[in-house]
């Protein structure tokens, strides 16, 4: 299974991609705060609502509407994506890693308010819990042309704050070895890269949701 760096498309040109504040929420910095440290909430009532901004003009903020955007300002940020009602369905036709969650929000755009949601899918590894479906036996990190390998995230994180106070810069991932296949699934915090598979990427670009860029992988993903 062939694998793509996915990303959300920042600029178009002279335009600047808006983000998703929800500044409008009630009780949002409570909520949000919970949402951002990882924990999942099953009862979250309807966050009404979001407008979109960006550091563009204002006359341009609502210049379009994407099915994914960034957030700023009031958002539990951490990574977490706020995405269309279309998009949403199609995510959860395919298997994402490991824990998720999608959170109803009204985003008002235009004097129209729509449904969208904050979809949650990253958050420290031990919140999330992302690390147990990575072998870190086999996983392979490099750097100045040297490998390494660990038995676990921790002797990685020990071993990568010294190689960064060497040489200012992380180890580098050459392979990840997945113990189980996810279409979707984020490598944080070994790397900041969001992999998705052949068939997510096909369907993300056959059904024309706007936001999306992707990339080819610079390292190996391998499925036991």
């Amino acid at each position: 299974m062939k694998y793509y760096n996915i990303y959300i498309k920042t600029h178009y040109g002279e335009r600047v991609a808006s983000s998703a504040n929800g500044q409008n929420v009630p009780d949002k910095d409570e909520l949000f705060g919970k949402i951002r440290k990882g924990e999942i909430l099953n009862s979250a009532p309807v966050f009404d609502y979001f407008v979109l901004e960006s550091f563009d003009e204002q006359k341009y903020w609502e210049w379009a509407l994407f099915d994914v955007f960034y957030g700023r300002g009031d958002f539990p940020h951490n990574g977490n994506w706020y995405v269309s009602n279309d998009l949403k369905k199609t995510l959860e036709n395919f298997k994402i890693a490991p824990e998720f969650h999608f959170y109803e929000t009204k985003l008002l755009y235009k004097g129209d308010k729509y449904k969208y949601w904050i979809f949650q899918f990253i958050a420290s590894y031990r919140k999330l819990n992302k690390m147990k479906y990575i072998n870190f036996s086999k996983t392979l990190f490099s750097i100045k042309d040297k490998e390494y390998v660990f038995n676990s995230y921790e002797e990685y994180s020990q071993k990568n704050e010294e190689i960064y106070d060497k040489y200012e810069e992380d180890l580098h991932l050459k392979e990840v070895v997945l113990n189980q296949f996810f279409d979707f699934i984020p490598l944080n915090p070994i790397s900041s890269n969001i992999i998705v598979s052949e068939n997510l990427k096909e369907a993300i670009e056959n059904m024309k949701f706007e936001g999306f860029e992707f990339t080819e992988l610079d390292f190996k993903v391998i499925l036991e």
